[in-house]
């Protein structure tokens, strides 16, 4: 595969291999590249910098907008790839590649609004005679570095607000599933972006990340992954500008007065969905006691017609999960929150890379499973009588990213709106659910800053100041 580097293709005679998610073969090898290549990747990127910034925002609009339709047409082969390297369903595959199209797009449309204002200097007896404004300029080289659950939208999230802000990118990509990202890169170069300005990594994450984010060329780092490998990130880092997306643990309260079949529904999707492996996944699930037993027994009718399988049948809903040892460490905290008293009522079993849909209840609020972020197909089921111990409840773990409220009352609703500690509180929708627009990002350990068009955009520029004297 064709892995861009320096103005180049990336040699090396070290290489890992990329395996199918389901039959576990090799699809591809790509380099295993090494510290020397991070100061190659960051140093071409700089000398880049001259050549993005000086694109005009026509020119930047219009090989953004090529990309959006190279993604598009060549939309079938990122499908086959997304489904061997991730295990998506084919339903997933499609739908990311549409979706990474449009952020795209979306960038290059939002291109015409990052500008500055004209600032009032003579209210100040000091600025008589002064004319001011302010702008935003690139802020210069973007370290970028992504998880494996969503290849190409966090791509999208990730390159759109670089290059639209007129920044050069070093990207490094998840080693378990780099192949439609990297080939999404090429298609960017060949959409028109300079040579150097698009630089990939392949390899260990453990050696190439701590590297690219100390260099001091770099300056805007833009991660997402794990809390752990953030906080490594983040102090290796020093006096850059740091986008972290750090993962959750999503509660989703239903209330004595939700409409159950639509919870239900879309609960049942937020829970399995690209089995668990999302930062939105629906991990824990706070019911009224009222509603409790008819949402469990409602929950596990839709849950139990979910079919497990290979990922190319239309029929599948669950397909693998990205690795054999990922699945075992779900099962490894499943066991440990069963024997502190946990009962499983669905699921709760693995075979290979493959783990069972799963709903718990009665779990200790001491155990992994119900502090960290469990990324895999389990929900814990809890019951509440009153709505703020339920909202204490929900603020209950150092993640703060999304939280979700099913009621009609507008009590429950303006109290959630005040008292519930996350980034985004959804009403009447689950916590899997963002539309790309959106200032995306959380609270305490789930990250820093926001993704999301303009406020991505302004994370990746620099304010200058003009003051002109007049004569």
């Amino acid at each position: 595969m064709k892995v861009p580097l320096a103005g180049e293709l990336a040699v090396s005679d070290d290489k890992f291999a990329v395996r199918d998610k389901y039959t576990g073969q090799v699809i591809d090898s790509l380099p295993a590249m090494t510290v020397r290549d991070v100061k190659s990747a960051v140093g071409a990127a700089s000398s880049a910098m001259e050549d993005v910034s000086g694109l005009s925002g026509f020119d930047r609009r219009s090989i953004l907008k090529q990309a959006a339709n190279s993604l598009r047409e060549h939309r079938s082969d990122f499908v086959k790839v997304l489904i061997a390297e991730t295990g998506m369903t084919t339903k997933q595959a499609d739908f990311e590649v549409l979706r990474a199209s449009n952020i795209i797009e979306m960038y290059s449309e939002e291109i015409p609004y990052i500008g500055g204002e004209a600032i009032p200097l003579d209210a100040d007896a000091r600025g008589r005679g002064r004319h001011g404004y302010w702008f935003r300029v690139p802020v210069g080289v973007v370290a970028a570095i992504s998880a494996f659950n969503n290849p190409l939208v966090l791509l999208a999230h990730k390159f759109g607000p670089t290059f639209a802000s007129g920044n050069s990118i070093v990207f490094k990509p998840a080693s378990l599933a780099p192949l439609a990202a990297v080939t999404a890169c090429q298609l960017f170069l060949e959409s028109g972006c300079p040579p150097k300005s698009i630089n990939v990594l392949t390899g260990k994450g453990e050696i190439l990340g701590p590297v690219l984010a100390s260099d001091p060329r770099v300056r805007v780092i833009s991660f997402t992954g794990g809390r752990d490998a953030g906080e490594q990130i983040a102090r290796s880092a020093g006096t850059k500008r740091l986008l972290m997306e750090l993962g959750s643990n999503c509660p989703n309260i239903v209330c004595e007065d939700a409409d159950l079949e639509l919870a239900t529904k879309q609960l049942v999707d937020a829970a399995y969905s690209f089995q668990g492996q999302n930062c939105l996944h629906a991990q824990r699930l706070l019911i009224h006691e009222s509603v409790y037993s008819q949402f469990k027994d409602m929950f596990l009718s839709v849950a139990s017609e979910l079919t497990m399988g290979d990922p190319r049948s239309p029929s599948t809903d669950i397909g693998p999960m990205i690795s054999e040892t990922a699945a075992k460490r779900v099962e490894v905290w499943v066991e440990e929150a069963k024997q502190a008293g946990a009962r499983i009522v669905l699921g709760g079993k693995r075979s290979g890379v493959f783990f069972e849909p799963t709903l718990l209840e009665n779990v200790p609020f001491t155990t992994r499973i119900t502090r960290d972020e469990v990324y895999g197909p389990v929900s814990l089921l809890y019951g509440f009588s009153n709505f703020r111990d339920a909202v204490k409840l929900a603020n209950a773990t150092d993640y703060g990213l999304q939280a979700a409220i099913f009621t009609g009352k507008l009590d429950n609703v303006l109290y959630s709106l005040k008292h519930l500690a996350f980034g985004t509180i959804m009403i009447n929708q689950s916590t899997d659910f963002r539309v790309d627009m959106m200032p995306f990002g959380g609270f305490k350990g789930s990250g820093l800053g926001r993704e999301g068009l303009r406020h991505a955009m302004e994370s990746m520029t620099e304010i200058k100041m003009a003051v002109y004297k007049m004569s």
